[in-house]
């Protein structure tokens, strides 16, 4: 395949191999690094996977009942409903003001 883990790199591989240099670097120096300096090298593999998941969403969409539901939710029926409200609203307010009301659309 194009990726050897299912979500890009492999976390625990990753992580092994950071924990083989740190200890490799403790046997070197006889000193561990302050955590400050490890911090932003030690990956949290949950929070990995979900970047990579999210940087690359073209991979894994397909056009699901459940997507084509929530698109049409979305994109079709909340704003629609928006739109029918405020112009039932408005057109209230001009019969209130006297005026014609207007068109819908």
């Amino acid at each position: 395949g194009r990726y050897a883990y299912p979500y890009g790199p492999s976390p625990t591989d990753e992580s092994l191999k950071l924990r083989a240099k740190y200890a490799a670097e403790y046997k070197a120096t006889g000193k561990w690094k302050p955590p400050e300096q490890c911090s932003e090298l030690i990956k949290d593999p949950s929070i990995e996977r979900f970047g990579w998941i999210r940087e690359n969403p073209d991979i894994y969409f397909k056009w699901k009942p459940r997507s084509v539901r929530n698109g049409l939710i979305f994109m079709v029926a909340i704003p629609g409903a928006l739109l029918y409200f405020l112009k039932k609203m408005e057109q209230r307010r001009d019969v209130q003001q006297g005026k014609p009301p207007r068109p819908l659309i």
